[in-house]
């Protein structure tokens, strides 16, 4: 049966789509096809079987080229001769973006044994494993471990797992998914681990691989981009991409490049150009014909960029903070650069204050991670889930960084740099400072109001409107105000709107109550009143009032409750102890349901 095996290999084109049809009749594990990996814990006995052959503790490897991952099937035998553990066990890689995954792949596989003796469909992105089918227990609590596994997986990403015992006729169902995390396959693989006694106990064969290459219809994402001075662009990318066809133009005057370098994995080229880039400009580049290898082209098809200049106090402020996510999310903080610079931020922490004052280790923001003038950027733990719990819009600056989880209730956040001996902002948020409307507050952010806005005033902050799923990762914050005044100067006191609505909906949900003052000194009692003249907020108490400025009223009663649609009368009354000057004014203001 060996030798017919191997006369259909010979003559069936195994690297079409990926497949693979492997019983190593042919004595080696080098041609036809070519495994890599770890293969000096390899060899093909006298049975023609693949075996393992490790001397010493250790997680051996082998991955053959395969891309079926469509209305594909996966089969492989599979023998370990001992009863498996947690630190024992075989996996079969059905799919897999790298040959090498010493530090870790996008892709599925199959363990066979683990501390629940069980066959199972695991997920891995990156370094994290997912167990997303789970096999019967015990199901591999025996010596010798002897069965065979199925894979199957249609277009849609519905998988169903299949065991099949050596004393069993027919398959056995160990359960269905589905699943979409990874998009496509470049590799098979088996693995094992063993200790320095069952090295040689694993055994592979009659491994069959049928399917259909993944269709590419996703877009490919920019995943980098740096200026390299003098007069160098680099550009990252999120796959493998055709720069055949490309142009690019760069404005100020610098045009396209005179010369460009492509990657090896095509996924980066750097541009040079024949005029260097300066200080204090930015610079926009333009691109066209820019495609992946399957012809999706670019999102986004131009970016800025300049050279980076210090950061100083005051540059950057916490914008926005979600620190009580859902299942489907994760939580995020947002930094905004309110300078009219190109900041390079790699290498920044932003960390939590501990109860005696001192920072925890904090997480750092990646390298080649710069902020334009004016710009966003939201940093979590899961950009994707972010990205698609917010539904953000095309353009949102969203990054994956390391993690600390934030209290739900309350906690001190830290930006700082590297050394953590400069903060540049700090924030302690409260759950108290969400809108009376949020009864629930996870998946709610709380925006800043307006980045020049008091970071530590629970005035300069409220929930994030209801119309963007309570978030704006990334991009302009839902409740922003704008806080230049367009009222004639002489008034001293004046409502914007006069009428508002505080549903949080993200349109006037705040009524602002501008003052103007003529002198210092002043100190001023701000008080709503409703339609008959019973106070049902105190707005302010004796506060000592700058030249000019505003307070903010949401809606809530002295009750803490909403109040009911109506008119309200603002009584703003403000005197001064030095000159005996007293101002008074009464002004309407309306709360609608719009």
């Amino acid at each position: 049966m060996k030798n017919l095996s191997l006369f259909f290999v010979f003559f069936v084109p195994v690297l079409c789509f990926g497949q693979v049809n492997e019983n190593f009749s042919d004595g080696n594990f080098t041609d036809y096809p070519v495994w890599t990996g770890t293969t000096s814990n390899f060899f093909v006995n006298g049975a023609f079987q693949l075996q393992s052959q490790a001397k010493t503790t250790s997680t051996s490897f082998l991955f053959t080229p395969s891309e079926a991952f469509d209305n594909a099937t996966w089969e492989c035998s599979v023998k370990i001769t001992y009863n498996p553990s947690a630190y024992n066990f075989a996996a079969v890689y059905i799919a897999s973006d790298r040959n090498d995954i010493t530090s870790g792949c996008n892709g599925y596989y199959v363990q066979l044994g683990g501390t629940n003796d069980e066959v199972s469909l695991y997920l891995q992105e990156g370094t994290k494993k997912t167990k997303i089918i789970d096999g019967t227990d015990k199901r591999t609590d025996r010596n010798p471990v002897d069965l065979k596994i199925k894979v199957t997986r249609d277009s849609q990403g519905n998988f169903t797992l299949y065991s099949k015992l050596a004393t069993e006729t027919d398959f056995v169902q160990e359960g269905t998914t589905k699943n979409n995390a990874v998009k496509s396959s470049a590799y098979f693989g088996l693995l094992f681990t063993n200790t320095t006694q069952t090295g040689s106990d694993y055994y592979f064969d009659d491994i069959v691989v049928t399917g259909d290459k993944a269709l590419d219809e996703e877009s490919p994402e920019w995943t980098s981009f740096s200026l390299e001075q003098p007069n160098r662009l680099k550009l990252g990318f999120s796959e493998a991409m055709n720069f055949t066809q490309a142009a690019y133009n760069v404005d100020q005057d610098i045009g396209s490049p005179a010369s460009q370098a492509v990657a090896t994995d095509n996924k980066s080229v750097i541009l040079s150009f024949g005029t260097d880039f300066e200080h204090g400009k930015i610079y926009t580049l333009q691109t066209s014909g820019l495609t992946d290898l399957a012809g999706n082209q670019l999102i986004i098809n131009a970016r800025s960029i300049g050279i980076a200049e210090p950061i100083g106090i005051g540059d950057l402020v916490i914008n926005e903070v979600m620190f009580d996510s859902p299942d489907s999310c994760a939580e995020y903080l947002e930094i905004y650069n309110k300078s009219d610079k190109l900041l390079d931020v790699s290498g920044l922490v932003f960390a939590i204050r501990k109860a005696d004052g001192t920072l925890n280790a904090g997480n750092s923001i990646p390298n080649e991670t710069n902020m334009l003038p004016y710009a966003y950027l939201a940093l979590t733990s899961d950009a994707d889930k972010v990205r698609k719990y917010y539904a953000a819009p095309d353009g949102s600056a969203i990054l994956t960084t390391g993690w600390s989880p934030l209290n739900n209730e309350s906690s001190t956040l830290v930006l700082t740099n590297n050394a953590k001996d400069t903060v540049y902002d700090e924030l302690t948020y409260n759950v108290k400072w969400h809108h009376s409307l949020v009864k629930n507050p996870q998946g709610v952010a709380l925006e800043r109001i307006n980045p020049e806005l008091p970071t530590q005033n629970p005035d300069s902050w409220h929930s994030a409107a209801s119309e963007v799923n309570y978030g704006t990762p990334g991009y302009k914050n839902s409740q922003y105000r704008d806080l230049d005044s367009k009222e004639k100067d002489e008034k001293f006191v004046w409502t914007e709107p006069e009428s508002f609505s505080p549903d949080n909906d993200g349109v006037d949900d705040v009524c602002f109550i501008h003052y103007k003052t003529d002198a210092n000194g002043y100190v001023a009692n701000a008080t709503i009143l409703n339609a008959v003249g019973v106070k049902v907020f105190q707005l302010a108490t004796n506060i000592l009032l700058p030249t000019e400025g505003f307070l903010t009223w949401d809606g809530r009663t002295d009750k803490g409750k909403n109040a009911n649609v109506g008119i309200y009368v603002l009584y703003f009354e403000m005197f001064n102890p030095n000159t005996g000057k007293r101002k008074q004014q009464k002004l309407p203001i309306v709360v609608s349901s719009r």
